[in-house]
């Protein structure tokens, strides 16, 4: 009987952020699918004193959706207002790292959710843990949009409303996460045999850090880095959430297969070099920090 309630537990323990997260891919679905996004953006233009914080807010608002290709529509909102000369350029990088703080902080993102419902986390000791690698992740962009840019390269137009058609459940995605759940379960159960087999064949958490970075880097999905954080978590312990999710964070900002580096290019030809430049300096950053954290917990 005790076997059964073990794997019974196993299971359905936190099964419920399967409900919270489909929830959530419905609300975005249905503002994304009635471009509900855009009256607001309009409302912005009468109320921002500032040009440039105005591209604060259009990123804002069009980045904190999670659904997909939300750059797309941040990209093709920006590509509105930024000039047609050489400095559209910055709008790529600035584009890509405005919409991408929200993986570490948004209660609505698959890379928040995922190591909270591993790691059986509320949320605001998700946020306890990762409030100082957010703050990183927030102020850079908004320090390089007031570096980079000038009220002079942002032109603010009004925006038109569009309709488009929307997935309304990634049942893929859903089934993933039970899969993670249990996964996450299992290893919070059998946490020191886990170790033991670890430390018994050299693999330390520095190569658990490395292979997280190395898998991150070459799969490029918010949710793949997110599993393998909180994966590597329940494994070494809650405390080492923020070393972990920095480093896969890094390896998914890096990664070649992250589709946004396209969708910079298209709409404001933005060189890798540029984007490599400012994320390993965003990431570097963050990194340093999470690693700090650890140290003196």
């Amino acid at each position: 009987m005790t076997e059964w309630n073990e794997a019974l537990s196993l299971l359905i323990n936190n099964q419920w952020y399967l409900l919270y997260l489909a929830g959530i891919m419905i609300a975005s679905a249905y503002v994304q699918r009635n471009g509900l996004i855009y009256p607001l953006l309009n409302k912005l233009t009468v109320f921002v004193p500032s040009k440039r914080l105005f591209v604060v807010a259009t990123s804002a608002v069009a980045g904190v959706l999670p659904i997909a290709g939300r750059v797309s529509v941040s990209a093709g909102i920006l590509d509105t207002i930024a000039p047609k000369d050489d400095r559209r350029k910055h709008y790529g990088i600035l584009d890509y790292l405005s919409t991408h703080h929200y993986y570490l902080w948004s209660p609505f993102e698959k890379s928040v959710i995922i190591p909270m419902a591993v790691l059986s986390l509320s949320y605001a000791e998700f946020m306890q843990l990762m409030w100082p690698l957010t703050v990183i992740a927030i102020v850079v962009p908004f320090v390089l949009i007031f570096t980079l840019l000038k009220e002079d390269d942002v032109i603010v137009q009004t925006q038109k409303q569009a309709f488009t058609k929307v997935e309304w459940i990634n049942w893929q995605l859903l089934v993933t996460v039970a899969i993670l759940i249990m996964l996450g379960n299992y290893a919070r159960e059998h946490t020191d045999t886990i170790k033991a087999y670890l430390e018994d064949n050299n693999l330390s958490i520095v190569s658990g850090a490395w292979i997280g970075f190395a898998a991150s880097f070459l799969l490029g999905s918010s949710s793949r880095f997110a599993a393998f954080t909180a994966i590597l978590t329940s494994i070494f312990g809650v405390q080492y959430l923020p070393l972990f999710f920095a480093i896969d964070y890094t390896g998914y900002m890096l990664s070649p297969t992250h589709k946004c580096f396209a969708i910079g290019k298209m709409y404001f030809n933005t060189s890798l070099v540029t984007y490599y430049t400012h994320i390993i300096l965003l990431c570097s950053l963050i990194i340093a920090v999470s690693i700090l954290l650890v140290l003196f917990k």
